[in-house]
């Protein structure tokens, strides 16, 4: 029975939260709100939606409480956890706003760390995991760091960072791996062996075995050939059967590799047992196995990009084949048959080294056709290499206006900022590739934010060479406000270069910020809401532009019908999309699209 009282509800409420009874606490929740808005049990209601496996509900919550509590750490850290859960990348941009309102929420800034290690990206976990290790030695939060620290190639700090610890670090995965990167591989195996002994766990031996191959390859076969006789680890099979092949026992290798096929029937192991049977000059042996597993993987085609390597690996056997002529009639016979993109583009590779271009650019546009992302990114290296600039370009225009995922849109942009390459002088192209990573930019992670900043480094680059100096110094004030920390392949000082030249050559240097971004305010006391001032007249923007930004402000959300109230006119598509494009320009991010809904588009105020 619901208690009378509201103060009895609230308190039942909260006791049966943290008795894990969530559905129970939310309707205690929903009893007291009945009564009197209450912003604390309004949080508890959405916690308890989440906890209970309510997700859409939930984020509605969530959204709602963002909206009215905006300076509130919990609600954001609570609304990413949310858009995790539901698989929607805008999660990274709320772990930020949360961790940036409170950077003492241990809570928030666990998760988004978790966040960051779950999507590999070392790099943007490394100051979270700092300012976490430094508020409290977790730990948890120890290795974490040691892990991206060494992924991003700084095991020295690693193991500093381990020394500086001392017993709250302990001997864990991340110290062996840490000296083994450091190449202090004795130390790495003692320390290994030492929690091996105590453990058993196989995945520490792996790194023992590892680490002894390295300073004494004829102790570690001996030690790989008595383990595996006891533990029959797949992962430690492979490395045995690695470790023969390098030291040249071809036979021994291949006994081991066979072994690990009976045991997993992974094509990657089957794979390598090809390799190994044409390096053993056993072609006949070796042709048989490629082929048979191009077969299986063609039947199943469990995995394209799988495919593709050991079509790739098939191809580049077939060229050593001394009767390569009918060798190669055999691979077209089994390969170009089939019309999915991995053996299309194989196919295109073959005539490619062949030389025969006619025949290479008819398969890779084959490949295009069959898959316009993987296909055509190949299909416009091709077109680039080969002086056909124009189609390159309508070819890459047509997958950025098509790419729908966020991971997706980097692996275009890598392609297209890759300055071995030659698309990152198609202007056309530079200009709608910053425009599609700005639209994505608070969900990109570091490498997004990067490949974002070596663009508009380029197109600097672009400005300068134009003369139009302006243009030059604004984008590279641009890239510098987003290059990740520490960047990989871009410096500040790339930036700061082009600034310099285009300030020496300009006959009248003229200022391209015009604007002091607001200064953050306290809030007054706890959760209460403070007014915020209405946005300056943005430059550049007509009266309707400026009406869309200043309902926007005021209601945080709308959709395409009531803007259409607003503006009284159907034309609010178009409009929003040169006002987004405007404001790129002017390097500000103040409208976001959210999708579509029954009143059409949805989209959002992302400013503050």
């Amino acid at each position: 029975m619901i208690p009378a009282t509201h103060e009895d509800q609230k308190k039942e409420a909260f006791r049966l939260f943290e008795d894990g009874r969530y559905t129970e606490s939310l309707r205690f929740c929903q009893a007291a709100l009945l009564r009197e808005k209450d912003p604390a049990i309004e949080v508890l209601a959405a916690t308890n939606l989440f906890l209970a496996g309510r997700l859409e509900d939930a984020e509605v919550s969530f959204r709602d409480l963002a909206r009215t509590m905006p300076d509130s750490s919990y609600v954001h850290s609570y609304l990413a956890k949310v858009l995790e859960a539901r698989g929607d990348e805008r999660a990274i941009a709320e772990y930020a706003a949360a961790v940036h309102l409170d950077p003492t929420n241990q809570d928030a800034l666990r998760s988004y760390a978790a966040y960051l290690l779950g999507h590999n990206d070392y790099r943007g976990s490394l100051r979270v995991l700092r300012h976490l290790v430094r508020l409290g030695r977790n730990p948890d939060d120890i290795r974490n760091l040691m892990r991206a620290l060494i992924e991003v190639g700084d095991a020295d700090e690693a193991l500093a960072t381990h020394r500086l610890m001392g017993e709250h670090a302990g001997i864990s995965p991340e110290y062996i791996d840490a000296l083994t990167h450091t190449r202090d591989y004795r130390a790495a195996a003692e320390a290994a062996h030492a929690v091996w002994s105590r453990t058993k766990d196989p995945a520490v031996l792996r790194r023992y075995l590892d680490a002894l191959a390295r300073y004494d390859t004829p102790a570690s076969l001996e030690a790989y050939a008595s383990r595996t006789s006891e533990i029959p680890d797949t992962g430690i099979l492979f490395d045995y059967a690695l470790l023969q092949r390098a030291g040249g026992d071809l036979q021994g290798a291949l006994t081991t590799t066979r072994s690990l096929i009976a045991l997993t029937g992974d094509p990657l192991h089957r794979l390598a047992e090809c390799d190994i049977l044409a390096e053993s000059g056993k072609t006949d042996e070796a042709l048989a196995a490629y082929e048979r597993l191009v077969r299986d993987e063609l039947a199943s085609k469990d995995d394209l990009s799988r495919l593709r390597l050991i079509i790739a690996r098939y191809r580049q056997f077939i060229r050593t084949i001394p009767d390569s002529g009918t060798a190669e009639k055999r691979f077209l016979g089994l390969v170009s048959g089939d019309v999915n993109v991995a053996s299309l583009l194989e196919t295109a590779r073959f005539y490619d080294e062949r030389g025969d271009l006619t025949g290479a650019r008819a398969w890779y546009y084959r490949a295009y056709r069959a898959d316009y992302l993987t296909g055509g990114l190949e299909y416009a290296r091709f077109l680039v290499l080969h002086d056909e600039d124009r189609e390159c370009e309508k070819v890459m225009l047509y997958i950025l206006a098509n790419v729908k995922k966020t991971q997706d849109l980097v692996r275009v942009a890598a392609v297209v900022v890759d300055r071995a390459g030659r698309m990152h002088r198609l202007r056309r192209l530079m200009d709608q590739l910053i425009g599609r990573l700005g639209e994505r930019r608070p969900a990109l992670g570091s490498d997004g934010l990067e490949l974002l900043a070596m663009a508009y480094f380029l197109v600097a680059t672009n400005a300068l060479d134009d003369g139009d100096f302006m243009a030059c110094k604004y984008l590279c004030f641009a890239g510098i406000d987003i290059l990740p920390f520490p960047p990989k392949a871009l410096r500040l000082e790339d930036f700061l270069q082009l600034v310099r030249a285009s300030k020496a050559r300009a006959v009248a240097d003229r200022p391209v910020i015009l604007e002091r971004p607001a200064r953050k305010t306290r809030r007054a006391e706890k959760g209460a809401a403070v007014p915020e001032a209405a946005p300056a007249g943005l430059p550049g923007l007509t009266e309707q532009e400026q009406k869309i930004v200043a309902f926007l402000r005021s209601h945080r959300t709308a959709t395409e019908m009531d803007l259409r109230k607003v503006l009284a006119t159907r034309r609010v598509v178009g409009i929003i999309n040169i006002l987004i494009r405007k404001m790129e320009e002017q390097g500000i991010s103040l409208i976001g699209k959210k999708g579509m809904g029954e009143e059409g588009e949805i989209y959002e105020y992302t400013g503050t």
